[in-house]
């Protein structure tokens, strides 16, 4: 009978049910990484390798072990369950958790092996060699941060912003704001192009509501409704109008949204780091500030921002629904996120106040102006 190296359970950190729901058994071999919830680890279940390492580990700790010899290696998954106070300030009221832990090893003969205990710090994770790693994979340790699966949008915003951390401000939140603003201003020509394409929706409205109209009397099922289709098709590509281009900026610029979110939850750097009245950027605004900055950075977005193709009445119901909605997305978001969210919509309002006062700006504002008397009429 094989006794194997094991880190039981827990790092010290989880005082809560959700800490304690972050808790994953993960492994990596051959450069693929594989992270399990407690809902797929069995308490004495045997997954074998090979392994560059396995362990388990919870948001912001690790305990990984690394097999001298990977293809001998074999991971013994621990599930069990522990209570805990519901309520801290009610501690007899109880709720059960789910722990997790793991023993690595070679089940068949003596287990030679490194481990790694700690925080999950890019930094620490990046500076342990891993063996066995194929040649296209990074030989350490910094697949165990999961970025999710924009990784390839967060990880880099991350490395990025612990550079401006490091060379230019020394604080995480003066370093997401300089971020910010260069995000934003890159984004610039995305939102010119946006105001483009809906001049030239607005422009062709009438022309589109005409050939419309000229086949409402033919059901959806009824082939010559393709004919119309076809028409729509022409006219767009002759007047040069890409439908979806004024939805474009928008799928552009939400990935950097969600990449944010998921870099946030995942980096040490950010627990508990400071910036003006905000205690831990990685955790919700205390007064919610933040959040409410977003809400009236929207409405002022949305009453500025023309808007020509769309019904006055659906415009205003919109300016009020769209604000309070992200208000209320946001209102337990990390504040390091919601300082993102809020100073992004603040540059956004001085950018659209620039276009207003240009040609294209005036033009869209004239149009919905006039779209909005013969409505009136």
């Amino acid at each position: 009978m094989s006794a194997l190296p094991a880190w039981p359970a827990g790092f010290g950190d989880e005082i809560t049910s959700a800490s304690y729901a972050a808790e994953t058994i993960s492994y990596q071999s051959n450069g693929d990484v594989e992270r399990l919830q407690a809902k797929k680890v069995s308490g004495g279940g045997v997954v074998k390798g090979p392994f560059n390492w396995a362990g388990g580990g919870d948001q912001y700790f690790a305990s990984v072990f690394m097999p001298d010899d990977p293809a001998k290696a074999s991971l013994v998954t621990l599930h069990n369950q522990l209570d805990i106070p519901k309520d801290p300030q009610k501690p007899t009221e109880t709720i059960k958790v789910d722990v997790l832990g793991a023993a690595v090893g070679n089940i068949g003969g003596p287990t030679s092996q490194r481990m790694f205990v700690g925080p999950k710090t890019l930094d620490a994770l990046e500076s342990v060699h891993v063996a066995g790693m194929p040649s296209n994979v990074e030989p350490d340790l910094r697949q165990i941060v999961d970025f999710g699966w924009l990784g390839v949008i967060s990880r880099p915003l991350f490395v990025w912003l612990r550079w401006t951390y490091e060379h230019m401000v020394h604080n995480w939140g003066w370093a997401i704001a300089i971020q910010t603003l260069i995000i934003n201003l890159a984004l610039l020509p995305l939102r010119i192009s946006q105001m483009k394409s809906a001049l030239k929706m607005q422009k062709v409205a009438p022309q589109i509501k005409a050939i419309q109209e000229k086949y409402k009397k033919y059901t959806m099922r009824d082939p010559r409704k393709q004919e119309m289709n076809a028409e729509v098709a022409a006219l767009y590509k002759q007047e040069g109008v890409n439908p979806v281009g004024g939805c474009l900026p928008l799928l552009i610029q939400m990935p950097f949204l969600f990449a944010y979110y998921r870099m946030l939850g995942v980096a040490i750097d950010l627990r508990h780091a400071h910036w003006l009245w905000i205690n831990d950027l990685s955790s919700a605004d205390p007064y919610h500030i933040l959040p409410i900055a977003v809400i009236l950075t929207m409405l002022v977005t949305q009453r500025m921002t023309p808007q020509a193709g769309m019904d006055p009445s659906q415009q205003k119901m919109m300016n009020l629904v769209m604000p309070v909605m992200l208000g209320v997305i946001s209102w337990n978001l990390p504040a390091g996120l919601c300082l993102y969210w809020s100073e992004g919509s603040l540059i956004g309002i001085v950018q659209q106040f620039i276009m207003n006062k240009t040609a294209l700006g005036r033009e869209m504002r004239e149009m919905a102006a006039k779209r909005a008397r013969k409505k009136d009429k």
